[in-house]
């Protein structure tokens, strides 16, 4: 009896110290990762009606206005002015869709949990002072209007990166959706978010081909970018692990758009971001100063310098056949560099094809990376009075000419020694 006694305390205890492993293991090392699983709402729930900080572009435009502690109540929902325009990179705060997009990946930020936003001060350790995270963001609020009304009413995505930087400037997916709305557009029970579309920009991944009319260029940018880390790093949740080989190379437009930026920073692809700075202040109250600030993170080699300076050239040269110039606001003629081909759905290879471009300028110097992606049952070869040959190319000289003209292109961010 005393054996079987012992046994079952030794069961008992080896269950018991499974038990505590577990919950130390979800409590502490699993809970961020759990706070932000898709299927987890609670924390969205719990932030509705809570002070939260601002979203703002990078040239000011209020993109989700803050919510102040003396208007927030039980009922208080995160409003977005811009409706579908920021859906996809601001995201989304509702009861029972929970949170998307910067919303989702900066929840710590802007409700003022994260540790360097909660704790500025060692007398703050002692005193009730929360604070919120205001994001300031590398989009230009321009450029992502230029996005969005070049594309029009086709299904695809615009990216506008810079390449020395990582920067994002535009982020434009259509189809869209109003986070405003979010709550009335998503289906109950299990597969709540089926609801909304995915990014096209970050999200869905597509098998592109080159086109010999863009010269040996294309085919060599597409065969670089096969060869590049799976996920680029983007601070925006829901990104997938991407680019594989299957009759072409599959990738996102992001990951297309950093691959010729790869070009025009000398091979090196650089991890692409969407917020510049956190600005920390207590709820009501003025900013406490820039707690987290963007710097240049480099992703691996695309390209030895001097593959990326022939396929540079290669692109100039496709650019200078169709010819393509850009026209500035300020009226002085600026060479690109462009290549493109078909694209396909990833899942959808039989599909009618589409198009991508990318768009490199100034064509000496660049400081813009431009991707457009036309899906399938949208894609048209249309002339364009300047001679840019196919509407993807259109797309991308639009963004681009906007981009110039507004002098959106940031300035370099040093990393110090």
């Amino acid at each position: 009896m005393s054996r079987r006694i012992a046994r079952l305390a030794l069961v008992l205890a080896a269950g018991f110290v499974v038990l505590l492993v577990q919950l130390t293991n979800i409590g502490f090392f699993s809970a961020e990762r759990l706070r932000h699983h898709d299927v987890n709402r609670r924390a969205a729930a719990a932030a509705l009606g809570q002070a939260r900080g601002a979203i703002t572009s990078a040239d000011g435009e209020t993109i989700a206005p803050a919510i102040e502690p003396d208007a927030a109540g039980a009922h208080r929902l995160r409003s977005y002015p811009h409706g579908s325009l920021y859906a996809h990179v601001a995201g989304h705060l509702a009861q029972r869709a929970g949170a998307g997009g910067l919303e989702r990946s900066y929840d710590a930020e802007l409700s003022g949990r994260a540790a360097d936003i909660a704790l500025r001060e060692v007398s703050d350790l002692f005193a009730d002072s929360d604070r919120v995270g205001d994001l300031g963001l590398t989009i230009h609020h321009g450029v992502q209007l230029t996005a969005r009304a070049a594309l029009g009413d086709r299904d695809g995505a615009v990216v506008v990166v810079h390449p020395q930087t990582g920067a994002v400037l535009a982020l434009w997916s259509r189809p869209s959706f109003d986070p405003n709305l979010v709550d009335r557009l998503v289906p109950s029970g299990p597969a709540l978010m089926t609801g909304l579309p995915v990014a096209r920009a970050y999200q869905r991944s597509y098998v592109l081909t080159a086109d010999a009319a863009f010269g040996a260029g294309a085919d060599a940018l597409l065969r670089g970018a096969g060869a590049q880390p799976a996920a680029t790093g983007i601070d925006l949740p829901g990104e997938p692990d991407g680019a594989a080989q299957l009759d072409g190379v599959t990738l996102t437009p992001l990951q297309l758009a950093l691959a010729a930026a790869g070009v025009a920073a000398e091979g090196i692809r650089m991890r692409p971001y969407v917020v510049q700075q956190v600005n920390a202040r207590a709820p009501g109250g003025a900013a406490g100063g820039a707690v987290e600030h963007a710097t240049r993170h480099s992703a691996g080699r695309l390209f030895e310098p001097g593959e990326a300076a022939g396929l540079l050239g290669g692109m100039i040269a496709a650019a200078e056949q169709v010819p393509i110039r850009l026209v500035p606001a300020d009226g002085v003629e600026v060479r690109a560099a462009i290549a493109g081909g078909a694209a396909n759905d990833a899942g959808d290879l039989d599909g009618t094809a589409g198009s991508w471009a990318v768009l490199l300028a100034p064509a000496d110097a660049p400081t813009l990376a431009v991707a457009v992606l036309i899906e399938g049952d949208a894609a048209l070869d249309v002339g364009d009075p300047r001679g840019s040959g196919t509407l993807a190319t259109m797309i991308a000289a639009t963004a681009a000419e906007a981009a110039l003209a507004l002098r959106a292109v940031p300035t370099p961010v040093d990393d110090g020694p």
